[in-house]
């Protein structure tokens, strides 16, 4: 990648990151090696690993709740009917990339 690596690349790079090993992962050196840019490319986009740490965590709950809001919109199906759709959300749609991170952010909250 070039240093035009944009702000949503530092995202994504480091929730990878953070379900490869957790939020300790996440650290700027490891993410602009894999991203193949400077850390100073990090720099102009954020002001400190905090800002990414925070901006990991919208982008994260952004989609859960987006996903949740998505099984659980009101239509034609009983209030069963979408309960049971939400544990299909949590329980058929195993994607073993975002359950580590969702793991590892589960984790993250236990120990701040």
């Amino acid at each position: 990648m070039s240093e035009d690596t944009g702000h949503q690349a530092w995202i994504d790079a480091g929730l990878k990151e953070m379900g490869h090993g957790g939020v300790a992962q996440v650290r700027v050196e490891v993410l602009a090696k894999r991203l193949g840019v400077t850390k100073g490319g990090f720099y102009r986009r954020f002001k400190d690993r905090r800002a990414l740490l925070d901006a990991l965590l919208d982008t994260w709950s952004g989609g859960r709740i987006a996903a949740v809001e998505q099984q659980t919109a009101l239509g034609n199906e009983t209030a069963a009917d979408r309960l049971k759709s939400v544990i299909r959300l949590y329980s058929e749609r195993a994607n073993p990339g975002a359950m580590a991170i969702e793991l590892a952010i589960r984790q993250w909250a236990r120990s701040e």
